[in-house]
């Protein structure tokens, strides 16, 4: 079953905004939250529809994480490493895992970022040993969403034969040698269980590399930082939009209608990227780029002037967290320091490969 913006809107209503404050305060995954999504069917949302999924692309996904985020972040951030998770398994998994992300029964998410100074998004420092048909992954991965609560996570290390600059690996939510420390909460987006997981080694078979040995370069480049950047500016859009929400509550005025402007300028960008994605997505990269800086600037800005606007703060217990939410929201990586970096080595044609071999 696919559903609706509605039906999705009312599960929202019904059981993601009754749980979100009291999920940020206790710093509690949205479990409940993430049960009622499930049985609507919005984690097979974007699963292959010929294996029972929607089949559904990445602005119906930014849709359903817009909707989410206006009432709980928390819950929207957990998607969105969902969604960009299941872009890349949808590609290169094997049918079993496939048919379970269609099922609905699966949460995955993303483990792609080195813990530590320094650390590359295209040349992780993980290892990658090895033997006998298995591979030893070893690392720690920083801001892991929904960590200990998935049931898989695609994992970046270098590549196991030496060839190449990253591998991106199948890893079970319980594998062996999979830690995951408890989480702090933070200053915002408590409930999404972001925090780093440690493999001490993960022993894996190894067929389950997501493509080719030494290719998680253009894995990351052409299908989860696509995603994961577009659904960012969702859960953006969705923290603007429920600040300004609050904001219209006193009145208008000429911060407000600004306020409105930015959104939709956002909405402009995520038209455009989401259009070009959908038929040339090598092409694509810079305009998601564009598109998380200038969400990123708006959700900031945005939750700013709201509590300047509102005359409830510091009463209003949404409108502070949406601006707690949008801080922490910007500093998940890719941050927006990192995204420069990598825009500063595109030109526009033919992105992803031409950072695959500039590594």
């Amino acid at each position: 079953m696919v559903p609706s913006v509605e039906e999705i809107s009312r599960v929202v209503t019904s059981a993601v905004a009754p749980a979100a404050a009291e999920a940020d305060r206790l710093a509690r995954f949205p479990r409940g939250a993430m049960a009622a999504l499930s049985r609507k069917g919005v984690l097979a949302l974007t699963a292959s529809r010929r294996l029972g999924g929607g089949g559904h692309g990445l602005a119906e996904a930014a849709r359903v994480v817009e909707v989410v985020a206006r009432s709980c972040a928390s819950t929207a951030t957990v998607l969105r490493s969902h969604f960009a998770a299941v872009a890349v398994l949808e590609a290169h998994a094997d049918q079993s895992v496939r048919a379970e992300l269609a099922a609905g029964r699966h949460l995955s998410t993303l483990a792609l970022v080195d813990a530590g100074p320094g650390s590359r998004l295209l040349a992780p420092d993980g290892g990658a040993g090895a033997h006998g048909g298995v591979v030893d992954l070893t690392g720690r991965k920083a801001g892991v969403i929904a960590a200990g609560e998935a049931d898989s996570y695609v994992w970046s290390s270098r590549p196991a034969s030496g060839r190449g600059g990253a591998s991106v690996w199948f890893v079970p939510g319980h594998a062996p040698g999979l830690f995951v420390p408890a989480a702090g909460g933070g200053l915002g987006l408590r409930a999404s269980a972001t925090t780093t997981v440690c493999a001490d080694p993960v022993q894996l078979p190894e067929n389950t590399v997501l493509g080719r040995d030494g290719d998680g370069a253009e894995v990351v480049l052409d299908l989860a930082l696509p995603w994961f950047l577009g659904l960012g500016a969702a859960v953006a859009l969705g923290l603007a939009e429920a600040a300004i929400e609050r904001v219209s509550r006193d009145g208008s005025g000429a911060d407000l209608a600004r306020l409105r402007l930015r959104s939709s300028a956002v909405r402009v960008l995520a038209a455009d990227a989401f259009a070009t994605y959908s038929w040339d997505p090598v092409h694509a990269l810079p305009k998601f780029f564009h598109l998380w800086l200038t969400a990123a600037e708006t959700v900031t800005a945005t939750t700013e002037v709201a509590l300047r606007l509102c005359s409830g703060y510091p009463g209003d217990p949404v409108l502070e967290r949406c601006f707690r939410d949008a801080r922490a929201h910007c500093a998940l990586e890719p941050t927006v320091d990192t995204v420069v970096d990598l825009a500063a080595r595109v030109n526009g044609d033919g992105a992803s490969r031409e950072l695959h071999a500039a590594r």
